[in-house]
């Protein structure tokens, strides 16, 4: 299904953070499955080192890791995957992981958005949250102290972790009246609801990308989603997510390299 919006722009470069378990790693992955059947060039940065079982890696065999080291180690080997950016012209994504990380310490250090801008690299800031005011920690922390808050800042809510019979604007009514939430809208931050797939973790345990799920694949020694968990990752995958990314500005979204016609199964 193609996407005529993306546009033949900068470079970008598409951060995600947050604290564990708000749901990064499934945004980008969709993210990197998505724009990659768009015909979209996007290396993978896996510098989530403290989730082992669903990191991008497991979907991504290529994808970057930093080798096992120091703070100071980590904050290196995102210079290098930066350069290497710079280079090579390829767009990129980025799970940074929680805590105090190599990407933290790094934009403590320098004007990174401005550094980048000036090579034809744009940021994009994926802050991704959950119902819970914690969530909101990393946003705080960066906007705050000014140390990473690009222009093209995406405030995104994942409905995936909405406890079931729970509406997702009750759940997140408190999230949006929270200062820090309130000042990045006034800064030009964009907020976007992650749909909820309720049969992600049957898809992620697997290891399949979403375009197989869908299609009833499965690998050798293990069972194929039910076909009613196949409609349902058919719906999200074909109707639910296109319109997600259909929210997001267009010049904020990487750039297709193939004709019109590609698809997502390319």
């Amino acid at each position: 299904m193609p996407d005529d919006r993306i546009p033949q722009r900068t470079r970008k470069l598409w951060a995600a953070l947050g604290r564990q378990r708000v749901g990064k790693t499934a945004v980008l992955n969709t993210a990197a499955q998505y724009f990659l059947g768009l015909g979209c060039e996007i290396d993978v940065w896996n510098a989530d080192q403290q989730n082992r079982t669903h990191s991008l890696s497991t979907f991504f065999p290529d994808a970057a890791t930093p080798p096992i080291g120091s703070l100071a180690d980590g904050k290196q080997w995102i210079e290098d995957r930066l350069a290497e950016q710079v280079r090579t012209r390829r767009h990129a994504v980025l799970d940074a992981g929680g805590g105090l990380t190599g990407f933290s310490a790094l934009v403590d250090e320098i004007p990174l958005v401005g550094a980048l801008g000036e090579q034809g690299i744009e940021v994009v800031g994926l802050f991704c949250v959950g119902p819970e005011q914690a969530d909101l920690d990393y946003l705080e922390h960066f906007s705050d102290q000014g140390l990473f808050l690009p222009k093209a800042t995406l405030i995104v809510l994942n409905e995936g972790l909405v406890l079931s019979g729970r509406s997702a604007t009750a759940a997140f009514a408190a999230i949006k009246q929270n200062r820090a939430f309130k000042a990045a809208l006034t800064g030009g931050a964009k907020v976007i609801m992650f749909p909820n797939l309720s049969c992600m973790s049957q898809v992620t345990d697997r290891g399949l990308t979403f375009a197989e799920a869908a299609a009833g694949a499965a690998k050798p020694g293990q069972e194929p989603l039910s076909f009613f968990d196949q409609a349902r990752v058919n719906r999200w995958w074909t109707r639910d997510i296109p319109a997600f990314f259909g929210q997001f500005p267009s010049e904020w979204l990487p750039t297709s390299t193939l004709p019109a016609q590609a698809g997502l199964s390319s």
